[in-house]
């Protein structure tokens, strides 16, 4: 089994999928380690909904159809410009991105956005949602059952790649899957095995150095 370390310091979001399929014996395993992740006093607010198969393909036509129609573009989702700092990790991380992308013969925006609505040809669709009687504060303890599951799939060797776009298409979402009025769709993810021949995967994105996220008081 992969140490701790190794799945932090190897995974990256993968963002083109084979056609391998994923057993289902394996993505219930993940499931059993993203459910270990701590929250405030062990509400566990995280929900997850999969989706593969006709389903996913029917999600994937319905979002891409909501995209074609009201076109959200990719971004912080912040009302005010980015502070430089921010500004800068964005701009890096599209250099990065840009020339791999380009070889796919699209735009980087097309990429990313048709691509978030596709989930990347992944062969599983995964939907966090959380109770809507929950504060904000409580996403947090989502993210941290999503880092879970995101670690657990790379020591399975299987790729991920978290989807926050799609959110801008809640109605559509809830509409095919059948979620309810009081549950928030707060994030997607992809799931399966990566294509590393793919341009798309051919990078990976840089981190700030430790200091430039942590302060000392002592």
């Amino acid at each position: 089994m992969m140490d701790i370390f190794s799945a932090m310091e190897q995974r990256k979001s993968a963002r083109a999928y084979l056609d391998n399929p994923v057993t289902r014996q394996d993505i219930e395993e993940i499931f059993k380690y993203a459910g270990l992740a701590p929250s405030a006093i062990n509400l566990q607010p995280w929900e997850f909904i999969v989706t593969y198969g006709e389903e996913k393909d029917r999600l994937v036509r319905r979002l891409l159809k909501a995209h074609a129609e009201r076109s959200v573009p990719c971004g912080p989702g912040t009302a005010k410009p980015l502070p430089k700092k921010y500004a800068k990790r964005s701009m890096d991380a599209l250099t990065v991105m840009e020339t791999p992308v380009s070889r796919l013969g699209m735009t980087f925006n097309r990429f990313i956005e048709e691509g978030s609505c596709s989930f990347y040809g992944a062969p599983i669709a995964i939907i966090v949602a959380i109770d809507k009687i929950f504060p904000a504060i409580r996403y947090l303890d989502a993210g941290l059952a999503v880092s879970y599951l995101l670690l657990a799939a790379h020591a399975k060797g299987l790729a991920t790649c978290p989807i926050g776009l799609i959110t801008a298409y809640t109605p559509e979402i809830a509409d095919v899957l059948g979620i309810p009025e009081e549950k928030e769709i707060i994030l997607g993810i992809a799931l399966g095995y990566a294509d590393e021949n793919s341009p798309a995967n051919a990078f990976k994105t840089d981190r700030e150095k430790t200091e430039e996220i942590l302060s000392w008081y002592e």
